[in-house]
């Protein structure tokens, strides 16, 4: 029986201990989430007037305002900058004596920053504001930066990943590169699919000429996954896979009636997040629950790679194992829609886009969108 409330782990034999750690994160930097993870106050809303992506935070007057609270490390110099078209106001609040601000009044898009030393303290407010005046102003590109390092809230999307140099984009329509710190993945819109498939991707992966053994790998990603899916949905959003069809490690988020997982009910609208692993000595693979969520919530997700021990973590959970090696095995991630229904039967039992097709539609199928934010991944390639 398994205790859903402690931390999951399972270390074979072979496995070695790994270590990770996460960045302070602005979320929702560009609020192409709508007001996700941000504390709004009215007058204000979402605007299609934007820098960069879809949308931008519009505050219409006095006391407009929205704030998050984030993480940041202690007696650290940061810069906080937006970009700003109006007159209003940027800044930080300790609730501690610890208040910094920029004003500003600009009639075309423009970066403004605020440069501050954090305290004692290990958590602070970013806002936006009004200047009390008439008139909107219009926020969008949240970014914050330490002082002798990059982007603390590491929301820009690694150039590796979208450059073509180490990764493939299976599903390239549309570009699930929507800004510069935002990836979303519809496979419903792209259809793709591939030989042994079984059902529609839209996913990055390692390329070809890059694949290299297993043991001999080291990398580590992290991403903020908000979930938007169709009740009895189940998709992949990011695995290990060998160099023939087996797959060394995968992260399901499924509305099941799977055993042995937190919710395991099928069509109820409770999608199970769950990663699968096969061990160095095992022909099956071990089943690790992590957390639920329902579809329009966000959690994050991190995996790392240590010369073959694979470590999953998310919900505060941590799934490990020493995996099978393989000669030639890849990363990938993004959203692999799987044509079962929610019984885990396949249904797309053809293999083909248009079985695919009669799947999902048997199954009302109608939503399944992956946005990813806040992406990092880093590799010995």
């Amino acid at each position: 029986m398994i205790n859903k409330k402690s931390l999951i782990l399972l270390t074979a034999l072979c496995s070695l201990p790994v270590g990770f750690t996460q960045a302070a994160t602005i979320n929702n930097a560009g609020f192409e989430n709508g007001w996700a993870d941000w504390v709004e106050k009215e007058p204000a809303a979402i605007s299609g007037v934007k820098y960069r992506g879809s949308s931008s935070l519009k505050i219409q007057g006095k006391p407009g305002r929205v704030h998050q609270l984030i993480n940041v490390n202690k007696n650290t110099e940061y810069t906080l900058t937006a970009y700003v078209k109006g007159k209003g106001q940027i800044g930080i609040n300790d609730k501690n004596g610890l208040f910094k601000s920029k004003k500003f009044d600009v009639r075309n898009w423009t970066k403004v920053s605020k440069t501050f030393t954090t305290k004692n303290r290990n958590t602070l407010q970013v806002f936006a504001k009004h200047n009390n005046s008439l008139g909107n102003v219009y926020f969008d590109d949240f970014s914050l930066t330490a002082k002798g390092g990059g982007n603390d809230n590491g929301s820009n999307i690694p150039s590796v990943i979208t450059n073509g140099q180490l990764f493939d984009l299976e599903g390239n329509n549309p570009n699930p590169l929507v800004n510069s710190r935002t990836l979303v993945f519809v496979p419903l819109q792209t259809k793709h699919t591939t030989s042994n498939g079984g059902g529609w991707r839209h996913e990055y992966k390692i390329k070809p000429s890059e694949r290299k053994r297993m043991y001999s790998t080291t990398e580590s990603f992290s991403a903020k996954y908000k979930v938007e899916m169709s009740d009895g949905a189940k998709t992949i959003i990011a695995q290990h896979h060998g160099s023939d069809t087996s797959t060394l490690m995968k992260v399901y988020i499924a509305d099941s009636n799977e055993s042995n997982l937190i919710d395991s009910r099928r069509d109820n609208g409770v999608f199970d997040v769950y990663a699968r692993l096969r061990g160095c000595n095992d022909s099956k693979e071990t089943v690790f629950p992590l957390g639920t969520i329902r579809s329009g919530e966000s959690f994050t997700l991190t995996m790392e790679n240590n010369l073959g021990t694979v470590k999953v973590k998310a919900f505060n959970r941590t799934a490990e194992l020493k995996v099978k090696d393989d000669n030639s095995a890849y990363f990938k991630f993004g959203n692999y829609l799987q044509s079962q229904d929610s019984r885990g039967n396949d249904c797309g039992s053809r293999g083909d886009s248009e079985s695919f097709a009669d799947c999902f539609d048997d199954l009302g199928i109608t939503k399944s969108k992956i946005t990813l934010t806040d992406v990092s991944y880093t590799s010995n390639h």
